[in-house]
């Protein structure tokens, strides 16, 4: 539990790859400070309904009480949801050419085989932090103006175009057995929680590489009254980077944990 008093901060920014509107950015992210529990998710753009799957993993991890859930206890209904909202999705688009399930013809296969996700969850209690990752969705903290963990990939060479994916349809025995990890520590006053999807988080390893220190370019991001300003500065800093050919062209989510 979280020590009575504590204030965690947290902000968020979101930025869809160039050429798409806010509204068809796959990434998603929740959060409940007063809980001491955040989430990040990215869906796979390839999967149909990918960007409800990952809003529905995030915002059902920040509700739950356990800890760090086992996902045989709620990826189940969260499945049947996701289901049951695409079929409510389905009915209100005006297509013509169906299968014998209802849906359009080309979308029955990838129906067939569920939307997929990188997933993230950190969870921070009174004097230490959990987290679980599925996939290339990344959890960094800086303490002191140093790097002190990061998670679940230590190194840019690492992302690739095939990382592990939670299933809308995937059985909830084999996340937690295959392909789900999990890490914890501690935290001080003044850490910082970064947590960020795939192409942000390789260029943030790419820097740490070449001895840079990157959460100096994301500080800034914390101390610009509002929200709105806050936004711009983030699309301006990151169009920046693309145009410079430093960050690759995907949609991008950074939430950020203040302690």
């Amino acid at each position: 539990m979280i020590e009575p008093g504590l204030v965690i901060g947290y902000r968020v920014f979101r930025l869809p790859r160039q050429g798409y509107a806010l509204e068809e950015c796959q990434d998603a992210s929740a959060g409940d400070p007063r809980r001491g529990r955040f989430a990040i998710a990215d869906g796979a753009a390839e999967s149909p309904y990918s960007a409800l799957w990952a809003h529905l993993l995030v915002e059902e991890f920040v509700r739950q009480n356990e800890r760090l859930p086992r996902w045989v206890n709620w990826l189940p209904s969260l499945q049947e949801r996701w289901a049951a909202d695409c079929g409510l999705a389905l009915s209100r688009k005006r297509l013509t050419e169906t299968t014998d399930l209802g849906v359009p013809w080309y979308l029955e296969p990838g129906l067939t085989q569920g939307a997929f996700a990188t997933f993230l969850g950190l969870v921070i209690e009174e004097t230490s932090w959990q987290a679980v990752a599925v996939g290339d969705s990344c959890l960094f903290q800086v303490r002191q103006g140093e790097l002190v963990h990061t998670f679940p990939i230590a190194h840019a060479a690492d992302f690739s175009n095939a990382p592990w994916l939670v299933g809308s349809r995937t059985s909830p025995g084999e996340v937690p057995h295959k392909k789900g990890l999990q890490q914890e520590g501690d935290w001080q006053p003044g850490d910082r929680f970064w947590l960020m999807t795939d192409a942000l988080a390789q260029w943030f390893l790419v820097q740490v590489e070449a001895n840079g220190k990157p959460w100096l370019a994301l500080e800034p991001l914390l101390h610009i009254a509002g929200g709105e300003e806050a936004q711009y500065a983030f699309d301006f800093w990151i169009e920046g980077l693309r145009a410079a050919r430093r960050l690759r062209n995907d949609d991008v989510t950074l939430l950020a944990v203040i302690l």
